[in-house]
């Protein structure tokens, strides 16, 4: 598949430097990655969740514990979705301002706790996560946008964030699944620290279909997962030197690292303490995970401070 995924953030900068006189590899192809075939086979409850550009349909309430959510988009559009608490008493126009800082911007926002999601990866496609929620309020916090090959030269979308309440509750006796109580097993583990690290286990991941268990183990800053497909040799220091010396404004000698790595994957802004779990069916390759957010504190993308970890698929 040859399509091309709206870059967020600090990700979008790097794109358009790194395509300087390069032509049209600003906009990032992608080789899709996700899959479904481990998610459903737990026992869990299955949520689905529909975005438009007219609001988001999901459900107002569900009991705790792990959910398979599965989101789709209606229309000819991609979209974005995360599971969120927002600080009391925002504006609907504060609360979308600030959802579109950290879901597109990558500038998480004080106040927020960001439980995680996903994206899709192409129109009519879908995206599929575990999560696994306590009891308590939320806000299922999704977004549409138009493909950026599907805009003519100059054209912009103004993609909007869409709300919908979420009561997580205790399940009553009798309700609750024999799984409720289990937490899906993984085969691939990662992650995040407030050190800004990714750590994967196992060191060479199992090709073919995986579940994969995102965890933000620090308190300090919320992160996101963008995983590429990158050339044989890479190394996490190339990359993170290449970003740094691009976002600078010091062109490479010859065509960017970047544009020959392919987009296969993404698990959205979780803030510390929080975990998901996604599915990737990966080919034999070597990956790469990045982190685009935005320190607050410095105003540095974390990948410039060397959040990228390569790993190899055998």
């Amino acid at each position: 598949m040859h399509r091309f995924l709206r870059p967020f953030g600090a990700l979008a900068a790097f794109l358009a430097v790194s395509a300087a006189g390069l032509g049209p590899v600003a906009a990032q192809e992608i080789d899709s990655a996700f899959s479904d075939t481990l998610v459903h086979g737990f026992g869990y409850p299955e949520v689905t969740v529909t975005v438009s550009p007219e609001g988001v349909a999901a459900p107002a309430e569900l009991p705790a514990g792990p959910h398979v959510v599965t989101f789709e988009v209606a229309g000819e559009f991609i979209g974005y979705l995360n599971i969120v608490r927002m600080p009391a008493g925002l504006s609907d126009e504060e609360r979308q301002r600030q959802m579109f800082a950290a879901g597109v911007e990558d500038l998480p926002q004080p106040g927020w706790t960001y439980f995680g999601g996903t994206n899709t990866p192409d129109v009519g496609e879908t995206a599929t996560f575990i999560a696994d929620l306590e009891p308590g309020e939320y806000e299922w916090a999704a977004s549409t946008y138009v493909p950026e090959q599907e805009l003519a030269e100059g054209e912009a979308f103004e993609e909007e964030f869409h709300f919908a309440p979420l009561a997580v509750v205790e399940a009553a006796d009798g309700e609750a699944t024999p799984a409720a109580d289990a937490e899906p097993t993984a085969t691939v583990e990662l992650e995040m620290t407030d050190d800004l690290r990714y750590l994967v286990s196992p060191e060479r991941v199992p090709a073919g279909p995986q579940l994969w268990r995102i965890a933000n183990t620090g308190q300090h800053h919320a992160h996101h997962v963008v995983m590429f497909r990158v050339p044989n040799g890479t190394t996490a220091e190339q990359i993170s030197g290449e970003f740094t010396s691009l976002m600078s404004g010091t062109p490479p000698a010859g065509e960017p690292l970047m544009a020959q790595f392919t987009w296969v994957g993404y698990a959205a802004l979780q803030s510390g303490g929080t975990t998901t779990w996604a599915e990737f069916d990966l080919e034999q390759a070597t990956y790469a995970v990045a982190c685009f957010i935005i320190d607050q504190a410095t105003g540095q993308p974390h990948l410039a401070n060397g959040m990228v970890t390569v790993f190899e698929v055998a």
